[in-house]
């Protein structure tokens, strides 16, 4: 009889090895795995702020269409009436009761007037027309045409910028942000009060910041600023900071409002820098 042949002994080494190798893979597929976990979170996150934002901007244009109407159906009877009050206020002597009455009519028209412009200014399509320019003179701009308002409430203005600031943007259309976060600034700073005014370069973007030293920004005015219809004041049509972000929107910038840590509100626009 021919001897049983023996089983062959296992080669540790090449077990070990063997383990090795499936420990190595399981960490490099649980590795993936936690990464793909992490880029799927990353992703149904910025697909929820998409869909905010585009949720946002459907709302927006609705609210648009319907300001549009309403203030073509304002604007058509307040004409009239505007015209017949001019007329009669020729007639009318001075100093008496009947004109002082007529007078606040007409205040209260003007007034009326102004909404509807601000309305027909939201709903209508912003066409800016880019050209290459200096913030700074922007902001010069701006703040000329705030004086009045910053005068009456005795409030410093503090500059910090330094020339150049290199856009492309529509002169008029930034002058007219900046102009209302000036005037909102100035009526929000107590008398006497400072507004600081900055601007700098930096990663290729130019950022504008209006702080004032008034009482901020409530916790519920935060959400809602750039919400058209919304104001906290007594007085306003709460459409200002609404065109303010349409129109930063167009320059392909951002625009937020937040409180100091130091005190007061801050207003910050940044912008592309201009190559």
């Amino acid at each position: 009889m021919s001897p049983q042949a023996e089983p062959a002994k296992p080669d540790v080494a090449a077990l070990m090895e063997l383990m090795r190798s499936f420990n190595e893979a399981s960490e490099r597929l649980k590795g993936s795995h936690d990464a793909l976990q992490a880029r799927v979170a990353e992703l149904t996150r910025e697909l929820e702020e998409k869909n905010r934002e585009l949720a946002r901007k459907n709302r927006l244009a609705l609210i648009g269409e319907m300001a549009a109407c309403l203030a073509h159906e304002i604007r058509n009877p307040l004409g009239g009436i505007q015209m017949w009050a001019s007329i009669l206020e020729e007639d009318l002597p001075e100093g008496g009761e009947a004109r002082a009455t007529l007078e606040k009519m007409m205040r209260g028209m003007r007034g009326l007037d102004r909404l509807v412009e601000d309305m027909l200014d939201f709903a209508r399509d912003l066409q800016p027309q880019p050209k290459a320019c200096d913030l700074a003179d922007i902001l010069e701009d701006a703040l000329l045409g705030a004086e009045r308002t910053l005068s009456e409430k005795k409030v410093t203005v503090v500059r910090s910028f330094a020339r150049p600031l290199p856009v492309r943007a529509d002169p008029a259309l930034l002058s007219r942000v900046f102009l209302n976060i000036a005037v909102n600034a100035a009526q929000a700073a107590p008398e006497g009060g400072r507004l600081e005014v900055s601007a700098s370069r930096n990663a290729g973007r130019v950022r504008a910041t209006f702080r004032d030293n008034g009482p901020g920004i409530s916790a519920e005015a935060l959400p809602k600023m750039f919400t058209p219809f919304y104001t906290s004041r007594s007085r306003g049509t709460g459409l200002g900071l609404a065109i303010a972000h349409r129109i930063v929107e167009a320059h392909a910038g951002t625009i937020a409002g937040a409180n100091h840590p130091d005190g007061g509100a801050a207003f910050t626009v940044e912008l592309p820098e201009a190559p």
